[in-house]
C-alpha cells in the first residue's frame, strides 16, 4: 500500500508528464494538422485499426514483462551471469567522475528529465503520428518498443548486473552518487512497481530513447519541430542514466546497440 506521500508524488508526475506531452504535441502537430484531420472523416478511426495489431504485440510483450517480474528476478539471480564486477572492470569510475564535473542545475536537468522527459519522449510520439499522413512511423514505433522489451527482458534474465549508484568500488568501497533519490527520496516506491534494480544491462531508457530519435529522423520532412524535440529529450535520457549513476557506460551502448536491431527489425516487420 503506497502512503499519501509516494501517491502525491505520483500525481504530481502524472500531471507533469501529461502537460509535457499535451505540449510537445501542440508545438510538433500544430493547428494545420489538426484543422485537415478534423475534414478527413473517420481518419481516426482508420488510423486505429492500422496500429491495432502493433499495439496488440506490444502491450502482450509488456503483460508478459508485468506478470513474470518476479519470476525473471528469480531467476536470474539463480541462473544468471553476475556481470557488476565485470562491467566496473572494463570502464572503471567513468561514471563518478562524470558526476564530479556536473554543476548541481545540471542534476536537477537530468533528474526531471529521466522522471518526466522520459515518458513525454515515449508517448509523445504515438499522439504526434496519429496525424501522420501514413501508419508507417506510428507503426515501426510501437513494433520497436515490443522488440526492446522483449529482447531487454532475456537479457536479465541472463544477467544480473548492479548499477554504479547499488556497485561498491573496489578502490575506497563507496559507490556513484544517487542524486535522484537524494532529489526525490519516494521514487522508489514508484519505480519498484515495475522494475527492479538488477534491470540494468542493456539500459533500455537509452534503447527506447534512441528508438524514437531514429524513428523521428526518418520522419523529420514531415514533423521537423518533432524531430529536434526527439534529439533533445533523447540525447538527454541517454546522459540522465549515468548523471544520476543509474547506468554504466557499458549499458548504455547495449542499449544503443539494441535500439539499431530493433529500428531494423520493426522496419522489416512494417512495409507500408
Amino acid at each position: 500500500m503506497l502512503d499519501l506521500g509516494v501517491l502525491v508524488l505520483a500525481a504530481v508526475i502524472l500531471v507533469a508528464t501529461l502537460a509535457g506531452i499535451a505540449a510537445v504535441g501542440w508545438l510538433c502537430v500544430g493547428p494545420d494538422r489538426l484543422r485537415a484531420a478534423r475534414r478527413r472523416p473517420g481518419w481516426f478511426a482508420e488510423r486505429l485499426r492500422a496500429v491495432v495489431p502493433y499495439v496488440g504485440a506490444l502491450a502482450l510483450v509488456l503483460v508478459v514483462n508485468k506478470g513474470l517480474q518476479g519470476v525473471i528476478e528469480r531467476f536470474s539471480h539463480a541462473y544468471g551471469v553476475e556481470a557488476t564486477a565485470t562491467l566496473h572492470a572494463i570502464e572503471g569510475d567513468i561514471v563518478v567522475s562524470f558526476q564530479s564535473l556536473l554543476p548541481t542545475p545540471a542534476t536537477v536537468y537530468f533528474a526531471a528529465v529521466y522522471v518526466v522527459g522520459y515518458a513525454v519522449l515515449l508517448v509523445a510520439p504515438l499522439l504526434v503520428y496519429l496525424f501522420a499522413e501514413r501508419a508507417q512511423p506510428m507503426k515501426r514505433l510501437v513494433a520497436a518498443y515490443a522488440v526492446n522489451y522483449a529482447v531487454a527482458v532475456g537479457c536479465y534474465a541472463a544477467v544480473v548486473a548492479y548499477g554504479p549508484r547499488n556497485a561498491a568500488r573496489a578502490s575506497d568501497g563507496t559507490s556513484a552518487d544517487a542524486p535522484l533519490l537524494e532529489f526525490v527520496p519516494d521514487i522508489t516506491s514508484i519505480t519498484a512497481l515495475v522494475n527492479t534494480n538488477t534491470n540494468v544491462f542493456p539500459s533500455l531508457h537509452a534503447a527506447l530513447s534512441v528508438t524514437v530519435l531514429l524513428v523521428a529522423a526518418t520522419t523529420r520532412t514531415e514533423f521537423e519541430r518533432w524531430f529536434a524535440v526527439a534529439a533533445v529529450l533523447g540525447s538527454s535520457v541517454v546522459v540522465s542514466t549515468m548523471a544520476l549513476g543509474i547506468h554504466w557506460v557499458t549499458d548504455v551502448v547495449a542499449g544503443i546497440v539494441l535500439a539499431v536491431v530493433a529500428v531494423a527489425i520493426s522496419g522489416r516487420i512494417v512495409a507500408e
